[in-house]
């Protein structure tokens, strides 16, 4: 049997590609019996839903409408041309509505119609970005089975788009024109180095991601629907105040704790062991003098960071990001102000006068409390809501006070702090960050879609070198200790966090040798598998060569006892009487911890975490006794308090917050589950979804 240091070399080992196809499932929610599979065989009846079996059902297409939906213009840039770049929903001809159903049209929503051109367009939008979560290089290579479940998802989420429109025209909900035209003109891809709205920029954007005006303004008048519904909903959602109170007293209860740490090293003997005491302690301690076992494994990988590099973004894709980012990575001159604002052109030569005798700013709004004060940081001249106080200020040199100047709202007098030149970030500088950016934005949803894969693979493997390079599974192969360590005496090197290496170290020695690998589910959301192929057993050292380390170990474990003997007897007594009254008069007086207060929120850093963990579950008076690590701790509830009313208002924030945004998030899951029974879908042609599906499959191909 070869030794472990012939095998210490830890690294990814060769293996063969091999072309293993996915199988796509639903897993049924609440189920018992979780790792049930479903397979599609191409009709929509035989389709499990949460709701009703006909129905296409997806989860993660209404936490995409959810995004889409809430946020705002300025904050979801990014999401915004997700929408039209991946989604692919398609515009135009998904507003269509008749009488009667046109054979063109794949479903309808009440009187809305969606068309196989819109499907279309939006299948062969999603096809490429969902082959990459799924591990695919080329969308051609998809399989048949997932490209229907992909075609199912892309059909969910129009139909979901025709429900939360048909909701809002029964609601009444329409949108003015001066409305879409301001919505319009706020998107910061649309705007010019100057943050002005251009028009000649727009057309140019729109014709880069094939749309045209008339599309885009549809587009922007749905998207502002839906917004006011689902946001007008969420704003009615207020946390309760009876939970909230409950939550906050949780919390925020504060525990008066006395407590008295007891040493081990406190209670070390001077008194030399026997060689018969050694001898003894050695042969009932065999496991404490062995070498380390070590274990030679194979094992692959799969985190979110290793799947993101797996997947492919092209330069259309960036340049689109880039051009909807335009406004952060062109920026012209920008200034740095301070204002103040006068009604009174007197006061405001005033103002200045002393401003110019060397007043600090803050001796000025002291000075004139009536003024209004503004700081514009890093502002652009189009930024500043008064422009004749932005000609004034962009002519003005730095550190000089102007003024007063007349404006629309009354005098000014101001001082530029700050003048920062104009600078351009090309496309160029930024193209790695913005591929990662999106990487890491799919990392997670990609290492879940590629998860069956990843099963089958390991599950039809019993060397692990037959899963597939492209689903983003790190292959690793070495001989490591318990600890983690090579024979070479330096750790591993396993891929991902701290957490997701002690798990596949602990597997590593819990698992039997030879035993056929299977996945396991570890920490932020990785999984792996192991093989481990050889043991190399840890073998108990001659006495003679360790008896070093047997007097070393016979003297700690002779201070344990006495300082588990000393905590017993403290104990009892404290049981008794009190952790204080136990301890008066003894030689651990001075070491007791009197008025410890914590809280689940606050706890005390001097007592350690199984005693901070287990207090809360003590009643008032009672005394208990802990181990962790080199101590025993003694503990006695004396009682609560009242947390400080500052405690509690910031407590009761934050937890309020909280309730609030998780009803906030909600509330599209329930909208859309009660739009489903109102405006159900009533007609589904599956012979044209069918042949739209073949489609977009040759076209793949091509």
């Amino acid at each position: 049997m070869p030794s472990p240091r012939q095998n210490s070399d830890f690294g990814q080992y060769q293996n063969t590609r091999t072309n293993v196809g996915p199988t796509l499932v639903l897993v049924k929610p609440g189920s018992r019996h979780y790792g049930a599979r479903w397979f599609f065989n191409g009709s929509f009846a035989n389709i499990p839903s949460r709701r009703y079996d006909s129905r296409i059902h997806s989860d993660p297409m209404i936490t995409k409408l959810r995004h889409l939906f809430v946020d705002s213009w300025a904050g979801r840039a990014a999401a915004f041309l997700i929408f039209l770049a991946f989604i692919g929903w398609g515009i135009g001809d998904i507003f269509n509505s008749s009488g009667s159903t046109s054979p063109n049209t794949i479903a309808k929503v009440g009187d809305r119609e969606i068309s196989a051109e819109t499907f279309a367009r939006a299948l062969q939008t999603q096809l490429p970005a969902a082959a990459q979560r799924l591990g695919y290089q080329d969308a051609a290579h998809l399989p048949a089975v997932a490209k229907q479940q992909i075609a199912r998802e892309v059909l969910r989420s129009l139909v979901i788009q025709q429900e939360t429109q048909l909701a809002a025209s029964h609601a009444g909900i329409s949108v003015p024109d001066n409305l879409v035209r301001d919505e319009v003109f706020s998107i910061p891809a649309f705007h010019d180095a100057s943050g002005q709205f251009d028009r000649s920029l727009m057309n140019q954007r729109l014709a880069r991601m094939g749309l045209t005006e008339k599309s885009l303004i549809a587009l922007v008048r749905e998207d502002i629907v839906s917004r006011s519904l689902v946001q007008g909903l969420g704003a009615a959602a207020h946390a309760s105040p009876i939970l909230t109170n409950l939550l906050v007293n949780f919390e925020s209860d504060t525990l008066r704790v006395t407590a008295l740490r007891i040493a081990f090293d406190a209670h070390k003997t001077s008194e030399a062991p026997t060689d018969a005491q050694l001898h003894r302690f050695y042969d009932n301690h065999p496991d404490l003098f062995k070498t380390p076992e070590f274990r030679h494994i194979k094992a692959v990988v799969m985190t979110a960071d290793s799947v993101a590099k797996t997947i492919e973004v092209s330069d259309d894709i960036l340049h689109k990001l880039y051009d909807m980012q335009e406004r952060t990575y062109n920026v012209p001159e920008t200034r740095s102000l301070q204002v103040l604002s006068f009604t009174d052109q007197n006061k405001a030569q005033a103002a200045a006068d002393q401003w110019q005798k060397g007043d600090s700013w803050d001796m000025l709004v002291k000075a004139y409390p009536n003024a209004i004060p503004a700081t514009p940081e890093k502002a652009r001249k189009s930024d500043l809501p008064n422009t004749d106080l932005a000609q004034a200020a962009f002519a003005a040199t730095a550190q000089s006070v102007q003024g007063p100047v007349k404006t629309a709202f009354g005098w000014v007098v101001f001082k530029v702090t700050e003048v920062v030149a104009p600078h351009h970030t090309d496309f160029a500088q930024v193209r790695d960050q913005l591929r990662n950016d999106v990487q890491q934005q799919q990392a997670q949803e990609a290492l879940q879609a590629r998860m069956s894969r990843f099963q089958d693979a390991v599950a039809g493997s019993t060397s692990l070198d037959k899963v597939p390079t492209d689903l983003g599974a790190l292959p690793i192969s070495g001989t490591l200790d318990a600890q983690g360590m090579t024979a070479d005496g330096v750790p591993a090197p396993i891929p991902g966090g701290a957490q997701l290496r002690q798990a596949i170290i602990q597997q590593a020695f819990a698992q039997k040798a030879m035993a056929p690998p299977h996945v396991i589910s570890g920490p932020d959301n990785a999984a792996y598998a192991i093989l481990v192929d050889t043991v190399h057993p840890g073998t108990v050292q001659p006495f003679d060569q360790v008896k070093t380390a047997v007097i070393a170990a016979w003297t700690d474990e002779q201070a344990k006892h006495q300082a588990d003997l000393r905590a017993t007897e403290l104990y009892t007594a404290a049981k008794k009487s009190g952790l204080s009254v136990a301890v008066a008069g003894q030689p651990e007086a001075g070491d007791l911890l009197q008025n410890v207060l914590i809280s689940r929120v606050k706890p005390d850093t001097r007592l350690p975490n199984v005693v901070t963990r287990n207090i809360f579950n003590l009643k008032a008076h009672n005394s208990a006794m802990y181990q962790s690590g080199d101590a025993f701790w003694l503990v006695t509830l004396e009682g609560t308090e009242a947390a400080p009313q500052s405690d509690r208002l910031t407590i009761s924030r934050g937890v309020e917050g909280q309730y609030n945004q998780s009803l906030h998030m909600d509330i599209p899951d329930a909208i859309s589950a009660s739009l489903e029974k109102q405006w159900p879908m009533t007609h589904l042609n599956m012979p044209l979804f069918n042949q739209v599906v073949t489609s977009a499959q040759s076209n793949a191909a091509q």
